[in-house]
């Protein structure tokens, strides 16, 4: 009797949350040659291209990041921005999540944007 308690326990526990992904997203705000990209050119890059992807919505920490420049071996620190997105595992979410990035990074001229996944049980 105490087996069957807690197998129902347990799968009741297991039906309150979804199986997801966590999808951390780092943009560097450091621009090529000095300076680094103003308030407005950020907010405006969230609001037409992060709100279009993530239209559940995501959480935007601010930090600060070190990567080592693969041009020139050095050290960089700059202020970075990571957006955090939960979602059900998806070929297209990923697409359009690899097609943000690669925007971001044409449009101001960074050499990467680091992406992280990991699965996660999540309830809202």
């Amino acid at each position: 009797m105490r087996f069957k308690l807690l197998f129902i326990c347990i799968f009741l526990a297991s039906c309150t949350t979804n199986r997801m992904v966590e999808t951390d997203l780092y943009f560097g705000m450091n621009k090529p040659g000095g300076g680094a990209l103003t308030d407005k050119e950020w907010s405006d890059f969230k609001e037409k291209h992060i709100s279009a992807v993530f239209k559940e919505g995501s959480t935007v920490i601010d930090a600060a990041g070190n990567w080592k420049d693969t041009q020139t071996g050095q050290l960089i620190t700059e202020p970075t921005h990571v957006v955090i997105y939960f979602h059900k595992p998806s070929a297209q979410v990923s697409k359009q999540i690899d097609s943000l990035r690669e925007r971001y990074k044409k449009l101001f001229v960074q050499q990467s944007v680091l992406r992280v996944d990991k699965k996660v049980k999540a309830a809202f």
